[in-house]
């Protein structure tokens, strides 16, 4: 396998201008930045030396159901060396008695204790060591959280506050948008409970499960949770404290950017998003799913690599974040044909675009190695992509894939042109067939790179690095012209 990779790596170096080095401790201080790598800890990793886990799970049969903490810490290597700097865990709180059974606590998504760990994932221990493990290494810690719906909740707050669940309100927010939270009754207890989890463990930020349930009545209640968590990153920070100070909040709401415009970015709510429609646009085979047209295919990078309101999002300052699957619905690879000589290199453009988004993105586990869920029986489409995790390739196109990832998301972190930067579109006709070129520049600082993306083989004259620049069909070029 050290062959495969050593390979590997010296081919990705001729597709990679290498800048210097990031500090392997620094935390992420700016969203634009995460490469978040997500994990769905029931379906991840079992390690023997950890909790035992549940015993089944919503998702596809003979994969992982008894994933732990500590087997998300054996990963910690794999994350960090893959590029990312973030890792987004699945709802880990106490949901082993919560209502509707086994397979719907295993998500995590229905908790009734929101201020304990799952002993089916592991302990508080557990969990402080994989806060400290991921921080030595560089790599911050978001949590799922749940602030519209829960699974039977109890036990008041360490401050006291309960949870209101009579559903008195009539507003949900949008269509489809119902849950068991009703705001502003409940607002005390979730503005405790996004705060207390950075100021006791230093985690570094929460990914909000349906969102939109927390505008209600007209009113979007995201206001002044981001303002409590705001609040206490700003004190840590003034203490001088490295984590726990990014309180970054993303929101999943599977709307239109427009309907996330009126819900959740309103009135300065959230400022971070899923991008859905990026991720409808880029994940599959684009245009045409027999042979792209190159004009087609060229137009959906230029357009999710575009400014927020150019997409039609609410103003410049979000930040929608991008994305290529996720745990509900089907898997990257499940897009594309195994037959198609180009099946590797097709996802390899996806995962370019990602790293050359200015704005935060998100890793699905088991991405980097083209996983499938098509070929699984059982589970339903918004749970079939919960396959088993796994650290190592099965084969030389998994490793290619896993490499090149890997290789692109360090171009990223090294270079700031990448994740903040403004962004020039065009294209150069070659012998071969035109070929997209894309320029950054950071505006904060000199440096610049140019992308290059091509569905053919050819060469390409770069003029802004002054030579001709060989490109393989699929597989995107970044090229740093300076610092």
């Amino acid at each position: 396998m050290k062959k495969i990779f050593m390979s590997i790596l010296s081919v990705l170096t001729t597709f990679f201008a290498w800048g210097q080095k990031v500090s392997a401790v620094s935390a992420p201080s700016d969203p634009r930045q995460l490469t978040i790598y997500q994990v769905m800890v029931a379906s991840f990793l079992h390690a023997e030396d950890g909790a035992p886990g549940y015993g089944a799970m919503w998702g596809p049969d003979g994969h992982t159901k008894n994933g732990n903490l500590r087997g998300v810490i054996s990963a910690l290597d794999h994350i960090r060396d893959l590029g990312a700097n973030a890792l987004w865990l699945t709802p880990i709180f106490d949901s082993s008695t919560a209502s509707g059974g086994e397979k719907l606590q295993a998500t995590g998504y229905f908790t009734n204790d929101y201020f304990k760990i799952d002993p089916h994932f592991g302990t508080e221990a557990d969990f402080i060591e994989l806060v400290d493990s991921a921080h030595a290494r560089g790599i911050a810690v978001i949590l799922d959280g749940v602030f519209g719906h829960h699974g039977g909740v109890v036990t008041p707050s360490p401050s006291g506050y309960t949870i209101d669940d009579t559903r008195s309100f009539s507003d949900r927010g949008r269509e489809g948008g119902s849950g068991n939270v009703a705001y502003p009754a409940s607002l005390p207890y979730f503005k405790e409970l996004a705060t207390w989890w950075i100021d006791k463990y230093g985690i570094d930020g929460w990914r909000l499960d349906q969102a939109y349930q927390a505008t209600q009545g007209g009113h979007n209640y995201w206001t002044e949770i981001t303002a409590a968590v705001d609040s206490i990153t700003s004190a840590r920070a003034a203490r001088g404290e490295e984590w726990g100070t990014l309180g970054y909040m993303v929101g999943e709401d599977w709307g239109t950017a427009d309907v996330i415009n009126r819900g959740v970015y309103r009135d300065g709510g959230l400022r971070s998003a899923f991008d859905f429609d990026g991720k409808e646009r880029i994940s599959g085979p684009m245009q045409d799913p027999a042979a792209p047209g190159l004009d087609d295919v060229y137009a959906d990078i230029i357009t999710t690599l575009s400014a927020p309101t150019a997409r039609g999002y609410l103003n410049d300052s979000v930040q929608p974040n991008l994305f290529l699957s996720n745990h509900d619905g089907y898997r990257l690879a499940d897009h594309f044909d195994t037959s198609d000589p180009y099946y590797y290199e097709k996802m390899m453009t996806r995962h370019a675009i990602l790293a050359a988004y200015s704005g935060p993105i998100t890793l699905y586990y088991g991405d980097e190695y083209a996983d499938r869920s098509l070929e699984t029986t059982g589970g339903q489409k918004d749970n079939i992509a919960r396959t088993s995790g796994h650290l190592d390739p099965r084969n030389q196109g998994e490793a290619r894939l896993r490499d090149y990832v890997a290789a692109a998301m360090k171009f990223r972190a090294e270079n700031p042109a990448m994740w903040r930067g403004d962004a020039l579109f065009y294209t150069v006709n070659t012998t071969a067939g035109p070929v997209l070129l894309i320029q950054k520049k950071d505006p904060e600082s000199s440096n610049k790179i140019i992308a290059i993306f091509s569905t053919v083989d050819t060469t390409v004259p770069v003029a802004p690095v002054g030579r001709q620049v060989d490109v393989k069909a699929w597989v995107p070029r970044f090229i740093r012209i300076n610092k």
